[in-house]
C-alpha cells in the first residue's frame, strides 16, 4: 500500500514497538544466559561441545519447523494471536529450565524457550508495516532488532553473577511472565481505521512467496549472518575462559561489549539507510569489514585493543539484519498481504542457520580448536554480503523514483 493512501501514523505505533522490543529481549536474553552460564552448566550436565551448541541452537529450531506455517496463520488470523500462543509455551519452557539434570531435558525445554521469539521474528515486519510508514520500516526495525543484542548484553553481563543456573532460570521466566501479559494487553494488530487485509486459503500464502527470488535470496543471507552470530557469541565467553584464562564474568562482560556495539548498529544503520534512502551499501561493505573484525576481535591482545574491536564488530553486525528484515514490506510481489508468510520463510531460513550451521558445520570441523571455530564464523559472515550484491536496491531513492516516473 502506498503511504499516501494511509492516515496520519498513530502515536500508540511507539507502544506496539516497545512491547514489541521487550518480547524479543526477553527471548534473547533467556537464550543466551546458556552462553554465560558455560562454566557450570557444561561440567554439571557432563556436555560435549557439540551438545552444547545444540542446546544454545534449541530455540531456533521452533522457527526452522513453524516460522513459515507462523507466518501464514499470521496473514489469516492476525499476529497477535499466534504469538500468544508461543508465549505460553515459552514461559514454562524458560521457567522450569532448573529442573534440567541432562542435555535431552535442557534441550527440550530450550526448544519450548524459544517458540514466542520464532513466531515474533516471523511476523516482525508484518506487525511493524501495519503501524509504521513504508519510509520509516528501517528505522522501526532497527529499533526492535536492537532488542536482541540487548537481551545478549544483559545476560552475558549479568548471568554469572547469580549464586546458582536456578535463580537464574526463574528470574527469566518471571519476567517472560511479565512480557507475555503486558503482550495479552496491549498489542493490537492494526491501527483503527486502517483497511482489512484479504482473506485467502494458507497454501496461496505460501505459493505466492515460494516462487519469489529476492525471498529466497534475504533468506539465505541471513542464513549464513545467523551461523556466525550464534557460533561467536554462543562460544565466545567459554573460549576467552578456557584458551585465554579470562574468569567467567569478565569473559561475559567482554562478550557483552559486542552486544552493544550491535545495539548501536541496529539503530544507527537503518536510520542512516533511511536518511540517504539506499540499501544496499550498508550490506555487503558492512559484512565483508565486519567478517575482517570477527576474526580480528579473538587474536588481539586481551584489554583495550579487544574491547575496540569487539565493539566494532558489534557495530558492523547490527547494520545488516534490520535492513534485510524490511524486504517482505518493500518488495513489489510482498508487499503487507504476503509479508507474513514472506517472513516466515525468510526466518525459517535464518533459524535454520542459527541452528545447522554453530552445531552441525562449525564445531565439527573446529572441535576444541577455536581460532578455526572463529574463522569459520567469520566465513560466514563474509557470505552474507556476497549474497546481499544480488539483492535489489529497495531504498527510499529507488521508491521516489519509481513512484515519479508511474505518476
Amino acid at each position: 500500500m502506498n503511504d499516501s493512501l494511509k492516515p496520519s501514523p498513530s502515536p500508540y505505533r511507539w507502544v506496539i514497538l516497545i512491547v514489541m522490543w521487550f518480547a524479543m529481549f526477553i527471548g534473547s536474553l533467556t537464550q543466551f544466559q546458556v552462553a554465560a552460564l558455560a562454566f557450570w552448566i557444561i561440567p554439571e550436565l557432563q556436555l560435549t561441545s557439540s551438545q552444547f551448541a545444540l542446546i544454545m541452537s534449541a530455540p531456533m529450531l521452533p522457527a526452522v519447523l513453524l516460522s513459515l506455517a507462523a507466518g501464514s496463520l499470521a496473514d489469516r488470523f492476525g499476529v497477535k494471536k499466534v504469538v500468544t500462543v508461543g508465549f505460553a509455551f515459552s514461559v514454562a519452557g524458560v521457567y522450569f529450565r532448573y529442573l534440567a539434570t541432562d542435555f535431552t531435558t535442557l534441550f527440550s525445554l530450550m526448544v519450548f524457550s524459544g517458540l514466542s521469539s520464532a513466531l515474533l521474528n516471523a511476523n516482525a515486519a508484518k506487525l511493524l508495516g501495519s503501524w509504521f510508514p513504508m519510509k520509516k520500516m528501517g528505522t522501526a526495525m532497527g529499533l526492535y532488532f536492537s532488542s536482541y543484542s540487548a537481551g545478549i548484553t544483559v545476560a552475558l553481563a549479568t548471568s554469572a553473577m547469580f549464586p546458582s543456573t536456578k535463580s537464574a532460570y526463574v528470574t527469566a521466566g518471571v519476567l517472560m511472565l511479565f512480557v507475555w501479559i503486558a503482550w495479552m494487553v496491549l498489542i493490537k494488530v492494526k491501527p483503527v481505521g486502517a483497511p482489512e487485509m484479504p482473506v485467502m486459503p494458507v497454501i496461496k500464502y505460501i505459493g505466492v512467496v515460494i516462487k519469489s527470488r529476492n525471498v529466497w535470496l534475504v533468506g539465505f543471507g541471513l542464513m549464513f549472518f545467523m551461523g556466525a552470530n550464534m557460533a561467536f557469541n554462543g562460544f565466545f565467553p567459554n573460549a576467552l575462559n578456557a584458551v585465554r584464562g579470562v574468569d567467567p564474568v569478565t569473559a561475559g562482560l567482554l562478550a557483552s561489549i559486542v552486544t552493544l556495539g550491535t545495539m548501536l548498529g541496529s539503530i544507527a544503520g537503518p536510520a542512516m539507510s533511511d536518511h540517504v534512502g539506499m540499501i544496499k551499501p550498508f550490506l555487503a561493505p558492512v559484512s565483508i569489514l565486519g567478517a575482517f573484525a570477527m576474526y580480528a576481535a579473538w587474536i588481539v591482545p586481551i584489554g583495550a585493543a579487544m574491547w575496540v574491536t569487539l565493539f566494532v564488530l558489534g557495530i558492523l553486525m547490527g547494520i545488516s539484519m534490520p535492513l534485510l528484515m524490511t524486504f517482505p514490506m518493500l518488495l513489489s510481489e510482498i508487499g503487507p498481504v504476503y509479508a507474513g508468510t514472506a517472513g516466515g520463510m525468510i526466518a525459517t531460513l535464518q533459524l535454520l542457520g542459527a541452528f545447522v550451521i554453530p552445531a552441525f558445520v562449525i564445531t565439527p570441523l573446529a572441535g576444541t580448536n577455536f581460532s578455526m571455530l572463529f574463522g569459520l564464523s567469520s566465513l560466514c559472515f563474509a557470505l552474507l554480503g556476497v549474497v546481499s550484491l544480488f539483492l535489489p536496491e529497495l531504498g527510499t531513492k529507488l521508491r521516489v523514483k519509481i513512484k515519479n516516473v508511474s505518476a
